[in-house]
C-alpha cells in the first residue's frame, strides 16, 4: 500500500471499521445503483481500501452520491464519504456527472440516469426541473417564492 492511501485511510478512520453494516442500510445508492451489491456498498468500498486494492477497480467509488449517510451513521466514526471522495480524487479521470437538467457538474458518476428520471418526474408533477439537482432545486424554489 502505498503513502498517500496509507494517510487517506488514517485521516478518515477507515482502520476504525467494525463491519456492523449501518451504513449500508442507509446507502441511496440502492435504490440508483442498478449493480449495488456488498462490493460497491459504502462497507465494500472501506474494506476493498483497507486490502490495498487499487482505486480504480472500486465500482462504489463511481457509484457513490457523496450523501454523507454512511459517515453520519456510522457507530465507529468512519468518514466514508469523506474516504470516497478522496480516493476518487487520486482516480486518473475525475469522476463526474453533469445534471440532465441544468447542466450543473455533480459528483456521483452512476446518477445520471437517476436525475434522468427524476428530472422527468419533477416537471410532470410541476415540482422542479430535477429534484436530486441542488442548482435545480434553488430554481425551483426562486421560481416558486416570488
Amino acid at each position: 500500500m502505498n503513502r498517500p492511501y496509507q494517510e487517506i485511510l488514517t485521516a478518515r478512520g477507515a482502520f476504525r471499521c467494525v463491519e456492523c453494516g449501518k451504513c449500508v442500510a442507509l446507502c441511496p445508492m440502492a435504490e440508483t445503483a442498478p449493480e449495488f451489491s456488498r462490493r460497491t456498498s459504502p462497507r465494500g468500498v472501506v474494506q476493498q481500501a483497507l486490502r490495498g486494492e487499487d482505486a480504480a477497480d472500486m465500482p462504489g467509488l463511481v457509484s457513490c452520491l457523496q450523501c454523507r449517510s454512511c459517515s453520519q451513521t456510522c457507530p465507529a466514526g468512519v468518514d466514508v464519504a469523506g474516504l470516497i471522495a478522496d480516493l476518487r480524487a487520486t482516480l486518473p479521470q475525475p469522476v463526474q456527472v453533469i445534471c440532465p437538467a441544468c447542466g450543473t457538474p455533480l459528483l456521483p458518476a452512476d446518477a445520471e440516469a437517476y436525475l434522468a428520471r427524476a428530472a422527468n418526474a419533477g416537471v410532470e408533477r410541476g415540482l422542479c426541473d430535477a429534484p436530486g439537482c441542488p442548482c435545480c432545486l434553488r430554481r425551483a424554489y426562486a421560481r416558486n417564492n416570488r
